[in-house]
C-alpha cells in the first residue's frame, strides 16, 4: 500500500531516476538514442526483466494529459521506461508530460458543429488546426 504521493516534472524525474537508453535503439549517437521501450517484442521482454526491481515506469495517455507513473501498467500505456535508480515502492509518483486544453476556437454549439462538419475546432485556426484542443508540453 502506498503511503506517499509525489509529483515531478519530466526534468526532475529524469534527474532523479535516470532512465536508460534502449539498447535495441537503432540510433548510433547517444544524444539521439531513444529512452523509451515499446509495448511488444524484445523491448517488452527487456522491460519485464526489470519490473521486480522497481525500475519500470509506464508512459500513459490519460484524460486530457499524458503522464509517466511508476510501475508496469497495461491500460492506456503508450510505452515503458527502464531507469537505473529504483523508485520507492511505498510512493506513487506522477510525472505529467503534456496537457490538452481547449483552444479559443473550441465550440460544442450544434449550429457551429454542423458548419464545421462535427469538428470542435475551427478548421482555419492556426493554433489547433481545427482539432479544438492545444497540446502543452511540460518541461
Amino acid at each position: 500500500m502506498t503511503s506517499k504521493f509525489v509529483s515531478l516534472t519530466p526534468t526532475e524525474w529524469q534527474e532523479q531516476f535516470k532512465p536508460i537508453y534502449n539498447p535495441s535503439s537503432v540510433a548510433n549517437y547517444e544524444l539521439s538514442r531513444d529512452i523509451y521501450f515499446d509495448t511488444h517484442g524484445e523491448d517488452l521482454e527487456f522491460v519485464k526483466q526489470h519490473v521486480d526491481k522497481n525500475l519500470v515506469w509506464t508512459f500513459s495517455d490519460g484524460d486530457m494529459c499524458s503522464f509517466i507513473s511508476n510501475g508496469y501498467h497495461y491500460i492506456n500505456r503508450l510505452n515503458y521506461y527502464v531507469c537505473s535508480v529504483p523508485y520507492d515502492e511505498d510512493t506513487t509518483y506522477e510525472v505529467i508530460t503534456s496537457t490538452e486544453e481547449e483552444c479559443e476556437c473550441y465550440s460544442e454549439d450544434e449550429e457551429i458543429l454542423v458548419k464545421r462538419n462535427d469538428n470542435w475546432g475551427d478548421p482555419e485556426c492556426e493554433k489547433c488546426e481545427g482539432y479544438g484542443y492545444v497540446t502543452n508540453y511540460v518541461g
